[in-house]
């Protein structure tokens, strides 16, 4: 009897555990994007938007991993800009490229033109787009797919102006 006490509480704790492994997705409304920039006061970031279905965005994934190995020191935030009924979806592209430590946000309503305002006012919602924030939070935006030596660049600029 002690054995299968013991070995029901193995299960519930392993399955506890792989629950609480599974990439976080946080839920972008409309006042997230400024609790972002308060997350992140002072210190400069990198904001990458995507989308599950954006064949360019995923075929940047692989070094968005590489840039933050390689700059651990940089804060990185991932933002779908897909719904919550994608979130499944996302969870697997985050654990398959392995950006699962990088903070995740998804939009709360799917590819909301009013989530998309409160971010950039300039911004139509073309993907793969990264904006470069400075430690004052001074942004360089761009859309589509970036080299290593671009976000080499951008990521230099922005760390020289801290």
């Amino acid at each position: 009897m002690k054995f299968v006490k013991t070995t029901c509480l193995l299960c519930v704790f392993l399955l506890s555990t792989a629950h609480a492994q599974q990439s976080e997705i946080k839920l972008f409304q409309a006042d997230a994007y400024q609790h972002i920039l308060n997350t992140h006061k002072d210190e400069p970031f990198m904001l990458v938007i995507w989308s599950v279905t954006c064949s360019a965005c995923l075929s940047e994934m692989a070094l968005i991993q590489k840039i933050h190995q390689q700059n651990s020191e940089l804060n990185v935030v991932m933002l779908s800009v897909d719904g919550p009924e994608y979130f499944a979806d996302m969870r697997k592209i985050i654990e398959k490229e392995k950006l699962d430590d990088v903070e995740q946000w998804g939009f709360a309503e799917d590819n909301s033109p009013a989530l998309r305002y409160s971010i950039d006012s300039r911004w139509y919602g073309e993907l793969p787009r990264t904006y470069f924030l400075d430690k004052a939070h001074q942004r360089n935006g761009f859309s589509g797919v970036l080299t290593a030596e671009q976000y080499k660049l951008h990521i230099a600029k922005m760390k020289s102006k801290n």
